[in-house]
């Protein structure tokens, strides 16, 4: 009997966390005895997958669509309007990357697909192998949604799920598969997992059942006794902004800070200025337990981390989805979230150190770490997933 073969598919969407988290789910899969394989949105963001010995390839490439007026839009309010801009709205576009995917899926024969923010690779996968979405809450709304909710107000939608959704059905239909009645069809499947605590869902309302949870690499640390460090976990483009450049320096005598891919010397000025560079990634675990607040952009992965630790944050949101999940922290009395595709909003270093020194912020986030952990302990998701993943094998 062949060895059954998983394909991990990541299609769009930025940042280590997708390679991070599918690289989980694949060593667990490969233990269990399947054959894993994953195609990526950007194979210079692969090493979590290469390093946990699973082969990686180039996902298929969505064309970029001919520009209209406004596309130059920091933060899309819905997530229509973000798939539209980066391609969906391209009936051509779409045809072009299903193609791609059914030649990729006819030459790798996989048995399941795991969809991580990729709803062309699972429409491509339907009747060829059972498909499991599993993304972050943002990237994963239900699969029944009939009208894709709006996030803010910053931005109206330039698109609208009709014109979308007719775009991709005049593509699927060309290519002989089966079209989808409403715009949740773009993230249907055999079954579906979101990667996030329900806390910074925001689709909590309108799904079945709660999100299950992130899927972590080890037990999150309670955050220490008498721990005074800020820790950043922030992008280039976003630590390289004169205003949140200033803050850094500001807070260097106590600042930790990683900044992934960024040139040896970019951060020389912090390590002169006292604070602890890391050139590599260090464990969340470690460097949460130290610390008092977390600087960071609002992504999913990291937030989960903080919650679990117990440790408050600041939040400067660069898209949408970042700023979800940073008004979600901050209504519930997390953190603080700066909207920085907002032309009025800056960081401003007063504001971090008045949360810094925020006692009840400190007393908030442990009760909230305290509640995730133990919803951690009572349903770990990596086995849920991993268990649900084999059912469909």
């Amino acid at each position: 009997m062949r060895t059954k073969r998983v394909l991990l598919a990541w299609e769009q969407g930025a940042g280590f966390g997708h390679t991070i988290q599918l690289a989980r789910l694949g060593q667990r899969l490969m233990a269990a005895g399947a054959e894993v394989v994953a195609a990526v949105r950007y194979l210079q963001n692969a090493g979590p997958l290469t390093e946990a010995g699973i082969r990686t390839l180039q996902a298929p490439s969505w064309p970029a669509p001919a520009p209209r007026p406004g596309d130059v839009v920091p933060a899309s309010a819905t997530l229509t309007d973000s798939l539209a801009r980066v391609g969906l709205r391209d009936s051509a576009s779409v045809r072009a990357v299903l193609r791609a995917w059914r030649e990729l899926f006819d030459a790798e024969r996989p048995d399941l697909v795991v969809c991580d923010y990729a709803p062309l690779a699972g429409l491509a996968a339907r009747g060829r192998a059972r498909v499991m979405q599993a993304s972050t809450a943002y990237c994963l709304p239900p699969a029944d949604l009939e009208a894709m909710p709006l996030f803010h107000h910053f931005h109206p939608p330039a698109h609208t799920d009709a014109e979308v959704l007719a775009s991709v059905n005049d593509a699927v239909d060309a290519e002989g598969l089966a079209s989808i009645d409403r715009i949740g069809g773009l993230f249907g499947g055999d079954d579906a997992f979101v990667r996030s605590f329900p806390l910074i869902d925001p689709y909590a309302d309108l799904r079945a059942g709660e999100a299950e949870g992130p899927v972590m690499e080890g037990v999150m640390r309670e955050r220490e006794d008498g721990a005074r460090s800020i820790f950043a976990y922030l992008h280039a483009d976003v630590a390289a902004r004169p205003d949140v450049a200033a803050v850094l320096m500001a807070l260097a005598d106590r600042l930790e800070i990683h900044v992934p891919g960024v040139e040896a010397d970019w951060l020389s000025a912090l390590t002169g200025a006292g604070a602890r560079v890391h050139r590599r990634a260090v464990p969340m675990a470690d460097a949460l337990a130290r610390s008092r607040l977390l600087l960071h952009q609002g992504s999913a992965g990291v937030a989960a981390d903080a919650l679990a630790a117990g440790v408050p944050q600041f939040t400067l949101s660069v898209h949408v989805e970042h700023y979800l999940n940073g008004e979600a922290l901050a209504a519930a009395g997390l953190s603080r979230n700066v909207p920085l595709f907002d032309p009025k909003a800056r960081a401003d270093v007063d504001a971090v150190r008045a949360w810094l020194e925020d006692d009840d912020a400190l007393l908030i986030a442990a009760a909230a770490g305290r509640m995730h952990r133990a919803m951690l302990d009572e349903a770990n998701p990596l086995d849920m997933l991993t268990g649900r993943c084999l059912d469909l094998l």
